[in-house]
């Protein structure tokens, strides 16, 4: 299957990839605005511009972290092609070598203090590496790696503005609608993979038995509960996270389904009512963010927001944009993160986030 040059959208499910080469972006430039509020607005925008868009059209495009970045949606209709096979050797589980980074153990630490302290009771924080040399030409060709060595993830391409496209292979759904039915899979809590195959069943039962990462998990999956009851009628939460593997990492998962009270929210609405989760940012959501703010080298951009699509019933899907970055004329900008909480270590800290970054990079050492 040959790469898709001119998409200026892509979202890959496991089964197919959508994608949309024609754009008419929504006029968010006056409402919605960025700012507080910008994610709820931007869904009733994109609700109204669906009612009155011939059949077939659907909103695509990408929400920030923060509300204070604009959100990129249009209108476009998305047109669907198979994905294509897997790759013959799959991607190993291998982390970067970064040789450190004495900025992100320091914040790592203030985050624990802060925890300790009550301040907060989880904080999310990223660390960001730019690669010089990729550039927006070379998306087709990553896409197509992505796409054959991460068959399970949600591979994504969204142009974002200024000459920059955000590229990435998410392992998280946030949410899918279907009518009255919700599915979510939020994922907390990692642990590296291994190549000997007893070596990562070992790993993955410690994770599944890991007193901090089942209680880093809980936090998303409890208040991911809160926020949804209201809402639902029937809502099904496993008592007891699953595993979830990449090619990197294994992950705690948990499976939620639920059926909405009529009328049922959009798919885009309740993605502005959930995000950004414990999962990207923590817990409190606003204390956390405030200690993003205070302790990250600089805004998030779209890194952690969402990736997805929504059509004139209010159903789509929505992911969250992780393992992923911006490719610019400058080169490849990456980002990874980790949870945080009063029992995290730095140094386990800082080696999650280099193998999360692994993912890029290891397209990236195949040109």
């Amino acid at each position: 299957m040959p790469p898709m040059p001119t998409a200026s959208w892509m979202l890959a499910t496991p089964r197919a990839v959508l994608y949309a080469e024609q754009r008419r972006p929504l006029p968010l430039a006056a409402e919605p605005r960025p700012g507080p509020g910008q994610f709820a607005r931007a869904a009733r925008t994109a609700e109204e511009a669906l009612r009155h868009a011939p059949a077939g059209c659907a909103v695509v495009g990408a929400l920030p972290f923060d509300e204070r970045t604009a959100a990129i949606l249009a209108l476009a209709r998305p047109r669907c092609r198979p994905r294509p096979p897997a790759g013959r050797h799959a991607p190993g589980p291998a982390a970067a070598d970064l040789r450190g980074d004495p900025g992100y153990l320091e914040a790592v630490g203030a985050a624990i203090d802060a925890c300790r302290a009550r301040t907060v009771q989880k904080v999310v924080l990223a660390r960001s590496l730019l690669i010089p040399g990729p550039t927006p030409d070379d998306a087709p060709a990553l896409l197509d790696r992505l796409l054959r060595q991460q068959p399970d993830a949600y591979v994504f391409c969204v142009d974002v503005g200024n000459l920059r496209l955000l590229i990435g292979a998410s392992p998280e759904l946030l949410l899918s609608r279907t009518g009255n039915r919700l599915l979510l899979n939020p994922l907390a809590g990692s642990a590296r993979r291994h190549a000997d195959p007893a070596e990562d069943a070992a790993a993955a039962r410690a994770l599944l038995g890991s007193p901090k990462d089942r209680c880093e998990h809980g936090i998303v999956v409890t208040e991911l509960g809160r926020q949804l009851e209201p809402l639902c009628t029937e809502l099904h939460i496993p008592a007891r996270p699953s595993l979830k593997a990449t090619g990197q990492l294994w992950h705690l998962s948990t499976t939620i389904r639920a059926r909405l009270r009529h009328p049922a929210p959009s798919a885009l609405a309740l993605a502005a009512l959930l995000h950004p989760t414990p999962a990207v940012c923590g817990a409190p959501r606003e204390a956390a963010r405030r200690l993003i703010e205070a302790l990250e080298s600089g805004p998030r951009g779209y890194y952690t927001g969402l990736v997805g699509w929504m059509d004139r019933h209010g159903d789509g899907q929505w992911v969250i944009a992780l393992r992923c970055g911006e490719l610019s004329p400058q080169g490849l900008l990456l980002h990874a993160g980790a949870g945080i909480l009063a029992a995290s270590d730095p140094e386990a800290e800082l080696a999650e986030t280099d193998v999360k970054l692994s993912t890029l990079l290891g397209v990236l050492a195949l040109r």
